[in-house]
């Protein structure tokens, strides 16, 4: 069964990851969608894509009241496509919620324990992975390109949760949408460094008719949380496909470079 459910909205239409929101009513997440128009910044979340600034942030505004958490709460990280994970604390709650400038630098992945933290980050075909460990409240959120794959910036996000007290056998990860293997071709440039994180590519990769590479994003992940430690029944993997879908996602490589963003997000409702 498909994990992430299209939720249509007037001004936000976006999908919630229901199997989590409705085993922990405090706890959102999900991701944003977009209707297809000739505005290409109609939905777009992100403020470094050549969109009006205000316009971002109203659209951000709008997505956390239909949430129902704080403004306040948007936190967002600089995205480089690397591994590096950064904890968001009280004080830096709230950073890059206006400005590019005030981002947590150079990370593509957060995590947290504090609840009325909203982690955000920005997609247009890019593996959005989200994590949570209900026992010990830490939320986590990656953004895992082929390069932050190859990292394993998943394992390390399990890892880093698992130091801050989570059990690992506990640790809840879902695989949000993205390109999929049917649209994601690549060269050997992508697939001898992931040969060398990941040694069976069964079911990642397959040749493609250019005489190159499919793969499969997702299902790399996928095998990359199950060898660190995360137990089968507790991966949710989307179906969706980004660069497919023009009607619900933005893709950089559909729409070849000239694009908005979708963002993803997880975070635990203060008081509930």
């Amino acid at each position: 069964m498909e994990p992430f459910r299209y939720r249509e909205d007037a001004e936000v239409p976006y999908f919630s990851l229901d199997p989590w929101e409705k085993a922990f009513p405090n706890l959102v997440a999900g991701m944003s969608a977009r209707r297809a128009s000739s505005d290409l910044f109609l939905h777009n979340y992100a403020l470094h894509v050549g969109d009006d600034p205000e316009r971002v942030r109203m659209n951000r505004q709008k997505l956390v009241e239909r949430l129902g958490m704080s403004f306040s709460s948007w936190t967002c990280g600089e995205q480089v496509h690397g591994a590096d994970i950064a904890e968001v604390t009280p004080d830096e709650r709230g950073r890059g919620r206006d400005s590019l400038e005030t981002a947590l630098p150079s990370v593509d992945g957060l995590l947290t324990d504090v609840e009325d933290i909203l982690l955000t980050s920005f997609y247009a075909d890019c593996v959005p992975l989200l994590f949570y460990c209900p026992d010990s409240g830490i939320i986590g959120m990656a953004h895992a390109g082929w390069r932050g794959t190859v990292g394993s910036i998943g394992p390390q996000m399990v890892e880093r949760m698992v130091r801050r007290g989570a059990r690992r056998e506990n640790i809840l990860a879902a695989i949000a949408p993205s390109i999929g293997g049917c649209c994601y071709e690549v060269d050997e440039h992508v697939v001898d460094p992931l040969r060398r994180t990941l040694s069976d590519l069964n079911g990642v990769i397959r040749p493609s008719p250019a005489g190159k590479w499919m793969l499969d994003l997702k299902s790399a992940n996928r095998k990359l949380l199950l060898k660190a430690g995360i137990r089968e029944e507790n991966i949710l993997a989307t179906g969706w496909c980004t660069s497919c879908h023009r009607e619900y996602f933005y893709s950089h490589r559909r729409d070849q470079g000239r694009t908005g963003r979708m963002v993803a997000w997880i975070g635990i409702r203060k008081g509930r």
